[in-house]
């Protein structure tokens, strides 16, 4: 299908709807590690997804080709309120690749009012890192975000300037 066919739509509440669609896609994405890692669990996505988004300010993009549900960006606000806390970017595997999660991220942080963007990136991704780092966010160091989750680094992109060109 073609990804002219793309649409996005923004999302400032949970609806039962949408929080299929995050399930879903969640589903697909880590179909492996939702089976050996009980950090990646179904239900721990779920206790995640819920706490973020009862966080005042939380926003979602949801990228569909079609009438199929590609992929899904949502963050909050963190406690400082100058940064925008880049939960989650998701895009299922055929949709990779196309500059969707690109399109994505450019929306959520169009509505976006904080200073800055955070988001956390496994250690074993580089790749992931390299494509994050070519939209603009830089190393900024690492965290382990809970007891039981992977360590993570940390990376920041200042949303008062301009988003460098692909």
């Amino acid at each position: 299908m073609s990804v002219d066919l793309l649409t996005t739509s923004h999302y400032d509440e949970l609806l039962p709807a949408v929080r299929r669609s995050l399930l879903d896609v969640y589903a697909d994405v880590y179909a492996d590690e939702i089976i050996t890692d009980p950090f990646f669990s179904l239900e721990r996505f779920e206790e995640r997804l819920n706490w973020h988004s009862s966080t005042p300010g939380w926003g979602c993009v949801v990228a569909e080709v079609g009438d199929v549900v590609a992929g899904f960006t949502y963050g909050r606000p963190d406690r400082d309120t100058t940064t925008f806390g880049l939960c989650e970017i998701m895009l299922r595997q055929e949709w990779r690749g196309r500059g969707i999660a690109e399109v994505m991220h450019s929306e959520l942080m169009s509505q976006r009012h904080e200073e800055r963007s955070q988001l956390l990136v496994r250690r074993e991704r580089p790749r992931i890192r390299a494509h994050y780092e070519s939209w603009g966010y830089k190393h900024a160091g690492e965290k382990l975000p809970f007891p039981d989750s992977p360590l993570y680094d940390v990376m920041v992109l200042d949303l008062r300037e301009p988003v460098p060109e692909s």
